[in-house]
Parts: structure tokens; sequence; C-alpha cells
């Protein structure tokens, strides 16, 4: 009884409070999925590169200035979502070219149109606005030029509803009004028109027509295809709202996946899904947001990095939160320290009265110089259990001391560190630090360790007396000095420990691992499986 009540000491006191989550199989797998072409992502950019360098040189070689727009118009769409700056220059370079050199009204509006679209969705509202309703005449406009004008419009007007940033108020059309006009002008059935169509059901919240609409859309593309990449974003949205956030997921993983592909830099997927995890996998969602930052000041537009500074505050939050679990922790740790020095101290004296009595009898038993034969007791064994139980008490006083102490240091150095990141304004490295920091882990298999060898230490026969209640087939045979999930949880309740939310609390386990484990050990009794703990409580007794 004195032992158990050790035992359960030192598992209280090592025992944290950080517990360890994770996504849902499914989503893990989703994400492993996404791991991979992350892993990836400097093959894609290194191989679109290689076709940039390969027109931009090709360019350089065409002297016919039609033939050199057409080919510049080309680079500047390919650059289009991977740098806003190269797409900025080669497309005011058309600009000079048409106007300039060609003096081609047609190509000069072409060029522009891209350009204020380009400013649209960089989130350069205001040069946007000048452009696309100040330096274009829309009487000049082709039919062809009016329809794309009108869908740039649009985009334009959209994105300014959405989450833009925008303080100001813009003296723009609505994007319903655009969406009427351009409706009647769009052939039914063609791709801006299902986009159209797609938007106006979800506007009015009809999600399964909205849904079917996209469905068809991305049929037609292919996961190296940026299309693809921005109809699966559409979906995603589009299951959000339907409250299915499973396939919302889904959707969001494949469209970051055929962004990572096609080298996009402009992006929002993969962003949401850091977002989406953050209060799951905190670790890995870091490492998401933190590619998305570089391939955003990578992009050098303005919108981007806006958006992942919010969330970015999302991130400070969550590492309070943190802070304030582990100062928690702390405290409970140097209460529990406190009780259990107290409770050792309880230990050492019923352990000094215990070797008193021992060497008592161990003298009696030399003057007499007689065997205990009736309770099989020799000198020696005396002996050994004297030497043993002076051993357990020193050995696990101080490897709990040591273990304490050294968890303590190691916690409030790395807090220290996070803190003056913090301080100092170094996002990047605060969450490289948090994105290799595994302390929690490491707290865990610490304690399971330091459990397993302490309880083997004071039963350590616990294993075959346990084995020994089971058929079998179903014995357990745990590594040399190890415990396993069923024998940890048996353990405890050996130790008096038998509420099963109480084991989980201290396994760190869930409830339902606890039970799943109790049903399928008293399966297997070879008595009675509803007086089987009753059993367990009886061994080394």
């Amino acid at each position: 009884m004195r032992q158990k009540h050790a035992t359960l000491l030192i598992a209280l006191a090592l025992l944290t409070s950080c517990h360890v989550y994770g996504p849902d199989r499914q989503t893990e797998a989703l994400l492993q999925e996404l791991d991979g072409y992350v892993g990836s992502r400097e093959v894609y950019v290194a191989r679109k590169k290689s076709q940039m360098e390969t027109l931009s040189k090709l360019a350089g070689q065409v002297s016919a200035p039609e033939r050199r727009f057409d080919l510049e118009m080309r680079i500047a769409q390919e650059y289009f979502a991977f740098s806003f700056d190269s797409t900025q220059a080669y497309l005011k370079h058309c600009q000079n070219l048409a106007r300039d050199v060609l003096r081609d009204r047609d190509r000069y509006n072409e060029a522009s149109i891209l350009l204020g679209h380009l400013y649209a969705k960089a989130g350069s509202y205001m040069e946007a606005q000048n452009l696309l309703y100040n330096g274009i005449d829309t009487l000049s406009l082709s039919d062809t030029q009016k329809i794309d004008y009108l869908l740039t419009l649009y985009d334009f007007s959209r994105d300014l509803s959405g989450d833009s940033g925008m303080v100001e108020k813009l003296s723009i059309m609505d994007m319903e009004s655009i969406r009427d006009r351009l409706l009647p002008m769009l052939p039914k059935d063609s791709e801006n028109w299902r986009v159209l169509t797609m938007h106006d059901y979800f506007g009015r919240g009809e999600y399964q027509k909205a849904d079917s609409v996209c469905r068809r859309i991305i049929s037609g593309y292919t996961t190296e295809n940026h299309s693809y990449a921005v109809y699966a974003y559409e979906l995603s949205t589009i299951r959000e709202s339907m409250g299915k956030p499973e396939e919302q997921m889904q959707w969001l993983v494949k469209s970051a996946e055929s962004d990572i592909i096609n080298a996009v830099k402009d992006y929002a997927s993969l962003t949401v899904v850091a977002q989406k995890i953050l209060p799951v996998d905190v670790e890995r969602s870091f490492r998401y947001l933190q590619i998305a930052q570089e391939d955003a000041i990578f992009y050098n537009a303005k919108l981007r990095p806006w958006q992942i500074s919010r969330f970015m505050m999302r991130v400070e939050g969550a590492y309070s939160d943190r802070q304030s679990k582990t100062s928690r922790m702390l405290q409970v740790m140097i209460v529990l320290m406190a009780v259990l020095s107290a409770g050792l101290i309880i230990i050492s004296y019923f352990l000094s009265q215990r070797s008193k009595k021992l060497a008592k009898a161990k003298a009696e038993l030399e003057s007499s110089n007689t065997q205990l034969a009736s309770a099989n007791i020799t000198l020696n064994d005396l002996n050994r259990q004297i030497s043993r139980a002076d051993a357990v008490k020193e050995e696990y006083i101080v490897q709990f001391l040591e273990g304490l102490s050294s968890q303590i240091s190691t916690i409030r150095t790395e807090d220290n560190r996070f803190r003056n990141l913090l301080k100092q304004g170094k996002a990047d490295q605060l969450l490289k630090e948090l994105s290799i920091s595994g302390r929690s882990e490491k707290a865990r298999d610490s304690f399971y360790q330091t459990f397993d060898s302490t309880f083997l230490g004071l039963y350590p026969n616990f294993v075959e007396q346990f084995n020994a209640l089971l058929k079998e087939e179903a014995r357990i045979h745990p590594p040399k000095g190890r415990l396993t999930t069923e024998l940890r949880i048996f353990a405890l309740i050996r130790l008096g420990v038998d509420d099963s939310k109480e084991i989980a609390r201290i396994l760190d386990y869930s409830v339902s691992t606890i039970y799943n484990n109790k049903v399928s050990v008293k399966n297997a009794a070879l008595e009675d499986r509803d007086g089987f703990e009753d059993r367990v409580k009886m061994i080394g007794k």
C-alpha cells in the first residue's frame, strides 16, 4: 500500500497538462498527400522558371513588333500567378509596343485590360480603378474585348466585396449589374457563362445547383492546369456553405496541390488549409503558413501578405494560449512536487521502521541459528529485502527529482527563447522554433518510460502474474523494461486507480481507448470477466 502511494505520486508529478491532438484519419491522409507535394514544390518552381526563361529568350530574338507583342502577352499570362513584378513589366512593355510602335488600339486595349485584371487580383485597387475606368476607351473595344473588359470588371467588383481590406469605398459598378450585362453577351453553356451562373446560384443560397455547375466546369481540367486550382477552391467554398467541412477540406487540398504543381505563388488555398487545421495540428499549420508567406513575398503583391499577416495574429493568440497552459502546468508540478516530497518523507519513515524490524528479525535468526520454514524466508531473503527497500527509495527519489528538474529547466529555456522572438518580431524564426519543438511528445514519452521502469521496479513479476490471468493466446509480451498500453491501464488499476476518466487523464489516452482496451483484455480472462479487475488488484500481495 505504501509502495502504491509512492508510485501514484511519482506518476502524477511527472504528468504534464499538454495533450496531443491531431486531425482525424481521413484529414491526416489528405494532409500527408499534400505534404508530399509541398516537399516537391521547388521541383515545380524550377520547371516553371525554365519554361519562362525559354519564352523570354525566344521573345528577345524576335524583331517583328507584332510577333514580339504576341510572345510577351503570352509570357505575361504565364507569369500572371507567379510574379507580379514580371507580369507588370511585360504588360507595360506590350502597352508601349502597341501604342508607340504598332499604333494598334486593339492590342493596346488587350494589354491594358489584362494589366487592370492583374492590379485587381493583386490588391492594387486604386491602380485597377484608374486603369479600367479612366485609362481605356471603352467605345473603341471590339466585341470580344468588351466581354473581356466586363469580365475583368466583374472579378474586380467580386474581389472588393470579399476580404479585400479596402477602407475607403471605390466608385465602381456592382458585380450583379455587370453579370446582368454579361450573361446575354456570352454563348450559353460556355465556361464564362457557367461561372457567372454558378456565382448567381451561390449568391441566392442555391448551393446544390452551384455545386453541380462548378463540378461540370472543373471536369474539363486536370490538376496540371491552374484553372483546376481556381475551381477546386470555388467548390471548397460551396461545400463549406453546405455544412460539409470534410468535403471542403478535400477540395482545399486538391486546390493547394494544383497550385503547387503549376508553381502558383499568388493563392489562398494553402493559407485556408493552415487556418482550418490550426486547432488540431499547430506544427503543420505553422509550416504551411510559413510557405504561404514566403510565396506571397516572392509574388510581391499587396493583398496576400496582408491577409496572411492577419492570420499571424491568430498564431500569436494560439501561442499565448500555449504559454498559459505551460504556466499552469508548472504551477501544478510545483504543488505536486511539494506533496510528493511530503509523501517521500512518510515513505522513508515507514521503510526505516520496516528495515529496523527486518534487522531485528535477522538478529534473532542469527542468534537462534534456525530457519523460518513456515514463512519460507531465509536470512539472504531478508538481506535482499532490506537492500532493495533502501535502493528503491533512493533510486526513485533521485530519478524523480532529476527528471522534474530537467523538464522544468528545458521548458523555461524554450519559453524564454520563444518570448524573446515574439518581442523582437521575428515571426519566421518563431515558426521554425515551434516547428521543431516537440516537447509535449517528448514529455509524454519520458513520462511513459519513467512510469514503466518505476512500476516494474516495484512489481517485477507483474507481467508474468498478469498473463497468468489470461488465456494463452491473449497473453502480452512487452519489450524488456517497458509496458504496453493495456499493461499501463491495468498497472494503474493495480495501484487503485480504477476510474476510466482518471486513467485516461493520467496516461494521456482517450476515454474510448481505455474502455476498448479494458473490454478486450477482460474478454480474454481465464475466469469470469466481472472479477478480473479485483484479481489484478491482488497481484503482488
